[in-house]
């Protein structure tokens, strides 16, 4: 039977629409022809307290000033330019440079043009180095004389504006299984592809419309006005007559699809709101998915949320779809909920030293503490090295007030006070500065050099640098309170530059770099990617996420640290499922996956064995286990590093061209055998410039064998 009598034989088992399983239910909006989307700062939802109601532009005092790199007001309403913007989110693309790069909403690729929309349903491409997304114009909506801007976002949507001779509305949503445009007035449909249609059949559905393209894919265009288009030419399709309402396009992934497909193209997801409740033992996250109009709500779940998401209706039958994290399965429902497992961890590590561990950590941690520098000049002046260095002495004060040498912990803390101070009241020789441009904390050299101190101040890698900032704070405030409490505004800052969890603090964007959906943080900042979004280094996250948490604990701020944890433990988990190869799962093809333990950079639409300094094996598997601190249990799993240990570690660590970098590799061996790691550290002569020989020691002595 030719596929076309097929999909017309499913398409008639089309009934009514089925209610969703997942519990709970969202709708915003009407049943009218325009996409009923309100501006994101009429719902925005907390997530938790805020870490401060003070202005950075009083606490910084004179040290304020505006990007040089400017919001383009053309690609962002000019309201949405007066709050917080995004700098790090999913569609980041949409509103930097040109705005012509694509954002990856799964299982789509959109790119927002002038005069036209583009959507792609990606193809796979891999070799032993990559997994990337193949991009191709498999429909162009054709939007002549118009302009587009985005007009509203949430944490799992944005959507998009176009005015002029089109006037058009395009809710652009994580997860979405078809991709929508909304006509805001009567319009012609011009629909083209860079393919050539084979086949165009009117569904048995009102509005449906079945195309077959000659790279072997199928897809259901459905027109909420119940306009069934015709073809034009041999790559478009056009309205018989001006429409007006959305006009949706699916991938048909498997031809049993189109009967659930059809009941869902009535149902519109336009955003969405999110809540985590946490407690010590667990984190409860949800996602309410907005939508207008009736029907079944059909959603893309990631791997990750598969493993997790409560009571979920899968739909099987609609089939999976393919993208570059793995394969995404169907959901049905208005809201999912998914729970995380907290792991205990706190300011020590995860088992107590030995006698013997603790009378050497005694000797190293002396050792250490008198070889910290009294010199500022002779510290980093970037805020990441220096950020590096600043915890490295917090980890020795605080190693050293758990071996009880009072005598090293008072010298530490005092470098590490000594050290933050001018960081704190601009006399520094790189001063940080509130940007009021894009909101946030930036190097006085990134506010006007796009590459200076690694993109800072275009907010690259923001939770990065100021994780290593929040850890050291936290280490002061639980041991020199009074100090903390005195500068305790100026700390906050760093904290509420990347990990803001409340929309009425209006100096910094929510969780600038973490995304709820994707469950990972994004470190891109302000720049353009044909790839779209992207982090390397896990570990760096974590480390922030875990100062965040142990700054909120140590300042008795319960409720944030409560909802930080969650945030971290999320983390961890996607870090384990898509960074880490045969870890908790793994979601590559063999190709790929068959000679490597880990993903060097994962991109939104791109996993990369690399890291965008070389391509050293130590570098792309060190980077995702540097900071050594207790949170590296979080990451670094018995299990896993016994199946990558003898295969790649052992030997990358024995090739490795530094000390630095031999012993970050040897260090993750703790978790399998504590004394061999230790006779394998033992060669180690110098180390890197966040490490130290005590807190090496540390690691190993106190790291969980689980």
């Amino acid at each position: 039977m030719p596929l076309s009598d097929r999909i017309r034989k499913l398409a008639q088992k089309f009934a009514s629409p089925h209610k969703a399983h997942v519990s709970g239910s969202s709708r915003v909006g009407s049943e009218e022809t325009e996409c009923a989307v309100q501006p994101a700062s009429k719902t925005r939802m907390a997530l938790g307290e805020a870490w401060s109601a003070s202005d950075p532009r009083t606490v910084m005092g004179e040290r304020v000033g505006a990007n040089s790199y400017k919001v383009n007001t053309e690609l962002l309403d000019a309201r949405l330019a007066t709050t917080p913007i995004p700098t790090n989110t999913w569609w980041q693309n949409l509103i930097v440079e040109c705005g012509d790069q694509p954002i990856v909403m799964g299982p789509y690729m959109v790119k927002s043009l002038n005069e036209s929309v583009v959507v792609c349903a990606p193809t796979e491409m891999h070799s032993n180095t990559f997994v990337a997304s193949a991009w191709h114009d498999d429909w162009r909506m054709d939007m002549a004389g118009s302009t587009r801007r985005v007009v509203a976002y949430d944490s799992v949507s944005v959507t998009v504006r176009y005015e002029g001779s089109s006037l058009a509305t395009v809710p652009l949503v994580k997860g979405a299984v078809f991709a929508t445009i909304v006509l805001d007035t009567q319009t012609v449909v011009r629909l083209s592809t860079i393919h050539a249609i084979i086949g165009v059949d009117a569904g048995d559905a009102p509005g449906s419309t079945i195309v077959q393209l000659n790279n072997g894919s199928t897809w259901l265009i459905w027109c909420e006005s119940n306009v069934v288009l015709r073809q034009c030419g041999m790559s478009g399709l056009e309205s018989p007559i001006p429409m007006q309402g959305a006009v949706r396009l699916a991938l048909v992934a498997t031809p049993s699809a189109i009967p659930a497909l059809l009941s869902a193209s009535t149902a519109i997801p336009i955003g969405g709101d999110v809540s985590i409740n946490a407690t010590n033992d667990s984190a409860e996250f949800a996602i309410a998915w907005k939508v207008r109009g009736p029907g079944s709500l059909l959603m893309c779940a990631q791997p990750h949320h598969q493993h997790a998401l409560e009571n979920a209706e899968w739909i099987d039958d609609v089939g999976s779809y393919w993208s570059s994290k793995g394969t995404l399965r169907v959901a049905q429902g208005t809201k999912w909920q998914w729970s995380e497992s907290i792991e205990p961890i706190g300011f020590a590590g995860h088992a107590e030293p030995s006698a013997e561990h603790t009378e050497k950590l005694c000797e190293l941690v002396a050792i250490d503490a008198r070889a910290l520098p009294t010199d500022l000049h002779a510290l980093p002046p970037d805020p990441y090295f220096f950020g590096k260095a600043l915890a490295r002495a917090a980890r020795i004060a605080l190693i050293a007030d758990e071996v009880d040498d009072s005598h090293s912990r008072d010298m530490a803390v005092q470098r590490v006070t000594e050290w933050f101070e001018p960081w704190l009241n601009g006399t520094n020789s790189n001063p940080l500065v509130y940007d009021t441009e894009w909101f946030g904390l930036v190097s006085t050299a990134g506010l006007c050099d796009a590459h200076a101190d690694f993109g800072q101040g275009r907010y690259n890698d923001h939770h990065f640098h100021y994780g290593y900032f929040v850890y050291a704070a936290a280490v002061l405030a639980k041991l020199h309170p009074e100090w903390a409490a005195r500068h305790r505004d100026a700390l906050d800052v760093f904290a509420r530059d990347y990990c803001n969890l409340n929309y009425n603090d209006t100096a910094f964007p929510l969780l600038r770099c973490f995304d709820i959906y994707d469950g990972n943080s994004w470190a891109a900042g302000l720049f353009a990617f044909a790839d779209s979004r992207n982090q390397e280094s896990t570990s760096e996250a974590i480390n922030a996420y875990y100062a965040a948490y142990l700054y909120a604990l140590a300042t008795h701020r319960p409720q944030i640290a409560h909802i930080v944890r969650a945030v971290l433990q999320l983390e961890a988990r996607t870090s384990r499922t898509y960074w880490h190869i045969n870890d908790i799962c793994n979601v590559y093809p063999h190709e790929y996956s068959c000679n490597k333990g880990v993903v060097g950079i994962l991109w939104s639409s791109k996993a990369d064995y690399a890291t965008f300094f070389g391509n050293n094996p130590e570098f792309i598997y060190g980077i995702q286990f540097l900071p050594f601190t207790p949170a590296t249990a979080l990451l670094v799993k018995r299990a896993w590093i016994e199946k990558i240990w003898a295969p790649y570690l052992h030997s990358i660590s024995d090739g490795a061209q530094t000390d630095a970098w031999r012993e970050i590799i040897d260090l993750t061996y703790a978790v399998v055998d504590k004394n061999a790691t230790l006779e394998r550290i033992a060669r180690i002569e110098s180390h890197d410039d966040g490490n130290s020989a005590s807190n090496a020691y540390y690691w190993v002595a106190t790291a969980p064998e689980l």
